[in-house]
This record gives C-alpha cells, sequence and structure tokens, in this order.
C-alpha cells in the first residue's frame, strides 16, 4: 500500500532538542557536564529564559540522563533547561556542591548565544538534594559566603532536603551504612553534630536583612524519603521574616519525585510562578 499524505507543524509550536555533555568546569581531576535541553522555532528563534536544574541524589552520583524525557516537560513550556552535573560527597564535602553551581553560572554566558538564552532570567530548580543545594546556594551568596551569582529570577524546590537537622534525625534505611547528610559533611556520622548540620541548613541564613529571590516550595505531604518537615520549616522561615515564597504542599501525596512533579497542573504553577518573576514565556498551558 503507497499513499500520499500532507502534514503540517501547527504554528509557533515549538520542537525541543537535546545537546549532551556539555563541559561547563574541569579541575584537571574531575570534569562537570551539563545536559541541554532547548526550544527550537526555525527561523523564528528567540531568547529563552534558563533553568539550571539540579537532580536529587542524595548528593552522591548522579543519574543524569534518566529523566531527560522529563526535563523536556519544561523546555515545552518555553524553557532552556540545562541539568547540572556537580560533584558527589564522595568526592568532594559541602559547599563543593554550592561551588559548582557557580562554575555552572559562570560558564551559560559563554553558550548563551547557542542555545539562545536570555541570561537575564535565570531559575533555580531541585528536586530533594538538588533543592537544598539551588536554596543554599542563594543564601551563602547572600551572606558573602561563595562566590557572586548573577542574578536569579527565582529558586523552584521540589521535595528539599532544606534542614539537614530534620533529615538526620528520620530512619536510616537498612541498606545504607551511612547517613547521605554525614556523607555531604565529611563525617562518618551526625549524631552530636548540631552545629555542623545547622551550618549546612537553609532555615538558619534566612534572615530579614538579606535580598533573596522569589521562591517556590513544592512537596508531598507523606514524602517517605524527605519528610515534609523539611519545606514547613523553610516556609516558615522565609515567611516569617518577609521574603516572597509560595508552597504547595500536595494533600496524600507519597512521591518524592518522578512523574507526579512534571504532571500539568505541577508545571503550570512552576510557569506561573516564572512568568511572575520574568517575561511571558511561549510555551502552552499544560492541561489540568
Amino acid at each position: 500500500m503507497k499513499k500520499r499524505i500532507q502534514v503540517k507543524m501547527p504554528a509557533g509550536e515549538l520542537q525541543i532538542l537535546y545537546s549532551p555533555n556539555w563541559e561547563y568546569y574541569s579541575d584537571g581531576v574531575c570534569q562537570r557536564h551539563l545536559q541541554l535541553l532547548f526550544p527550537h522555532q526555525g527561523e523564528q528563534a528567540r531568547d529563552y529564559p534558563l533553568i539550571l536544574l539540579i537532580p536529587g541524589s542524595a548528593w552522591h552520583k548522579q543519574e543524569m540522563y534518566n529523566d531527560i524525557p522529563q526535563y523536556a516537560a519544561l523546555a515545552k513550556l518555553g524553557f532552556v533547561v540545562a541539568a547540572m552535573e556537580y560533584r558527589e560527597s564522595e568526592l568532594a564535602p559541602f559547599p563543593a556542591q554550592v561551588e559548582d553551581v557557580c562554575h555552572a553560572l559562570a560558564y551559560i554566558p559563554q553558550i548563551a548565544e547557542n542555545f539562545h538564552i536570555d541570561t537575564r532570567r535565570i531559575f533555580l530548580m531541585g528536586n530533594s538534594s538538588g533543592a537544598h543545594i539551588a536554596m543554599m546556594a542563594v543564601l551563602l551568596c547572600a551572606h558573602g559566603l561563595c562566590g557572586r551569582l548573577p542574578l536569579i529570577s527565582g529558586v523552584i524546590g521540589q521535595s528539599g532536603a532544606m534542614d539537614l537537622t530534620i533529615c538526620a534525625q528520620a530512619p536510616l534505611p537498612p541498606w545504607r551504612k551511612v547517613r547521605p547528610t554525614a556523607a555531604l559533611l565529611g563525617l562518618k556520622q551526625v549524631e552530636g553534630q548540631e552545629t555542623a548540620l545547622r551550618k549546612a541548613s537553609c532555615p538558619p541564613y534566612v534572615t530579614p536583612d538579606i535580598s533573596l529571590p522569589p521562591v517556590l516550595l513544592i512537596h508531598g505531604e507523606k514524602d517517605p524519603v524527605v519528610s515534609v518537615e523539611n519545606s514547613r520549616a523553610l516556609y516558615r522561615a522565609l515567611h516569617t521574616t518577609g521574603h516572597r515564597v509560595e508552597y504547595y504542599e500536595l494533600t496524600d501525596c507519597a512521591a518524592h519525585g518522578g512523574g507526579v512533579f512534571y504532571e500539568g497542573k505541577i508545571l503550570n504553577i512552576i510557569r506561573d510562578f516564572c512568568m511572575r518573576n520574568g517575561s511571558p514565556l511561549p510555551g502552552e498551558n499544560c492541561p489540568g
């Protein structure tokens, strides 16, 4: 059977392209890379806001490819998405991960023209340990405790491990020999290490005298991996000190990551947050 058919691409529809493994930093021993997903409209090229996406991994080695299809959902909203590889705790203790955020953001202007990135509209986004790193980056920068960051339009934290003192109280799964929080801090155990835990936690750095970008928090009420109390604690700290924060707690939700956080309703919350804190996006709203 042979047939001839004619198809037309809907006007203005975004195609999403993927460009892997851009090395943003090397110290001669360890190389770190970005996975780039970006909208493409042919001759109608324009600049798009950037989401620097920091994957969750309990601060261990990240799997950089499994979630590429989900990241594409963000790109379809009209973002360039740069998923960022960072040094795992086995290689370097905190705050090396925040230093990697600084390096990645310093590299972005070098490729901005290639991928039509609007460097005036940059959002940090992370899940779990990635949310912790994103939030700590803006907090340490605000206190002058890390490298200077470019202007950040907003921070989006999903299921964030925001308070390590809370994380350290959670039961340790039998298959883990060392707590992720201990590995992050370069310790054998966290018992009796309250000062070290607070030094790497977000709420203690939230003070009324600093300037922070708007923050969006999303957390499942019944998250079995990172307690919802992490996001509740950070929300209270931000809200009571007058910082701009929105918090969506997902009722009866036991998801820690995955597809639920890229469902249409959640994508629209992210889109609306970014539109309020940047310029309109060319992508379409999602169903739901």
